[in-house]
């Protein structure tokens, strides 16, 4: 038996009562996972794996998709799935994460990123200005390990509405993303 530690991005139904689980691992980047019997009311893995739960799954490697046995809840980012404006940045998140990553391609620093963006959506204290800042960061973040710089070389910090201009721009022109869509 192995175990990862991941944050749930997709729940697909499988059969009668199996579901896939995607999630966005360190080691793995995203990586798909079966349930089995996750969807049955006596499942003893239903009430667990939820959309964005910080998790570390336990799971044996199968033929075609790893078999989930166990899982212990990291976070369960309860004050994110409360709140509306949250959880639609944290789906803009799940999106960024599927188009521009690949299965098997996993990246710490990405990893640390994604999983402090979380974070910060988890904390009730945070404006939604700050939400909509950390955002922004978030994708300065992204664009920056792909090797895209969205600074320009005279940029100053003063002019932050410079750098969303760029990193919207850089979006839209590397991956097809349109931020004012999502965020």
């Amino acid at each position: 038996m192995k175990s990862i530690e991941g944050i749930i991005l997709k729940n697909s139904p499988r059969r009668e009562a199996d579901a896939v689980f995607t999630l966005y691992t360190k080691e793995f980047g995203l990586m798909e996972l079966q349930a089995k019997s996750v969807r049955k009311h006596s499942g003893k893995l239903r009430h667990g794996l939820d959309m964005f739960n910080h998790t570390e799954v336990f799971f044996v490697p199968s033929k075609h998709i790893p078999i989930i046995t166990d899982f212990k809840i990291k976070d369960s980012h309860l004050v994110l799935k409360s709140d509306l404006y949250r959880l639609k940045l944290a789906h803009f998140a799940t999106q960024i994460i599927f188009r521009i990553f690949e299965p098997g391609m996993g990246e710490e620093k990405i990893w640390q990123q994604t999983a402090d963006f979380f974070s910060i959506l988890n904390n009730k204290y945070a404006t939604r200005e700050g939400l909509k800042e950390s955002a922004y960061l978030w994708c300065y973040h992204i664009l920056d390990s792909n090797g895209l710089n969205p600074r320009a070389p005279d940029f100053k910090l003063a002019d932050s509405a410079i750098l969303r201009t760029r990193i919207k721009d850089m979006f839209l022109n590397n991956f097809g993303v349109n931020l004012d869509k999502l965020i």
